[in-house]
């Protein structure tokens, strides 16, 4: 790829520099029904995945946005607002995917329903930002295990995997962002009220997710004619414990954020970022058919 024509996201940039990356997937133009490697079971707990992902990716904008007056600090601002971008362009494509979803014959609404009704009910802001520090976490670890091990999305349909593999680089990217508000928000609070708060809202967000996920997996497979038995959850428990081992590959991950003073930007992921940015610049070069456009 010549410097004339790389985009603007895949230039040098800082490991730590949060890049906006305007580019259209067009997951409605490269429909499939079991896009990942055929499998039924596989593709639906991805799906699952992005249903949660416009509504969140909403109620995290107006968390941090909240906030972002009333630091009073040039540069945490300037981290919102590149957080902000980045999620808004999140939900531009998971909205697009999740339309798909409910083209090719799932009840997107019915599994929406949910979630818009647990994040409708937190109405304080620290603890809409508490939970927003949660579900980046999460997100984070799943971001982490993607690019990590790459293999995992080998047999995938390619417009999925760069949606997916585009995802999980910018959440490495900005993992940091909601917990310094947090920090800076609730720096008038005791230490051990701060540590039970974000710990509490981290407790009800992966409960909330855990059973809203379940759900949604048994009416996706409801809907292609799976029985959801002993065998069909059998499956599941593999697929996330012992290959490739979802949650087994994420778990240590997920317990750091238990730490009393976790911050996230001790954890060194440049390399990972790294990888990701090359992995995503490579496919573009390659005739990438994802539009991009500058950034704004």
């Amino acid at each position: 790829m010549t410097s004339a024509s790389m985009p603007s996201w895949a230039g040098e940039h800082a490991d730590d520099e949060i890049v906006p990356r305007d580019i259209r997937f067009d997951i409605s133009g490269n429909a499939e029904r079991h896009w990942f490697g055929g499998d039924p079971l596989r593709t639906a707990m991805v799906d699952g995945f992005s249903i949660f992902l416009p509504e969140g990716e909403r109620f995290f904008i107006r968390s941090l946005k909240h906030y972002a007056s009333k630091l009073g600090d040039p540069e945490l601002i300037k981290e919102i607002n590149g957080y902000a971008v980045q999620e808004a362009f999140h939900t531009r494509e998971h909205e697009d995917y999740n339309r798909t979803i409910a083209r090719l014959g799932y009840d997107v609404e019915e599994m929406e329903r949910p979630i818009k009704y647990v994040l409708g009910n937190v109405s304080v802001p620290l603890i809409r930002l508490a939970v927003t520090c949660a579900i980046e976490h999460m997100t984070a670890n799943f971001s982490t295990m993607t690019l990590r091990h790459q293999e995992i999305f080998a047999d995938a349909n390619p417009a999925y995997r760069r949606l997916w593999m585009w995802h999980a680089l910018e959440e490495l990217e900005h993992k940091a962002v909601a917990l310094d508000v947090y920090k800076r928000a609730a720096a008038g609070m005791p230490a051990w009220k701060r540590y039970g708060l974000r710990v509490s809202a981290m407790n009800g967000t992966a409960f909330h997710f855990s059973r809203i996920l379940l759900r949604n997996v048994r009416l996706y497979a409801q809907a292609d004619g799976i029985r959801t038995g002993f065998r069909f959850w059998s499956r599941f428990a593999w697929l996330l414990l012992v290959r490739p081992g979802y949650t087994r590959l994420s778990l240590l991950a997920f317990l750091r954020y238990y730490k009393p003073g976790y911050d996230p930007r001790k954890v060194d992921d440049s390399d990972l970022i790294r990888k990701g940015r090359a992995w995503l610049a490579n496919e573009y070069a390659a005739g990438d058919p994802a539009k991009e456009t500058p950034a704004r």
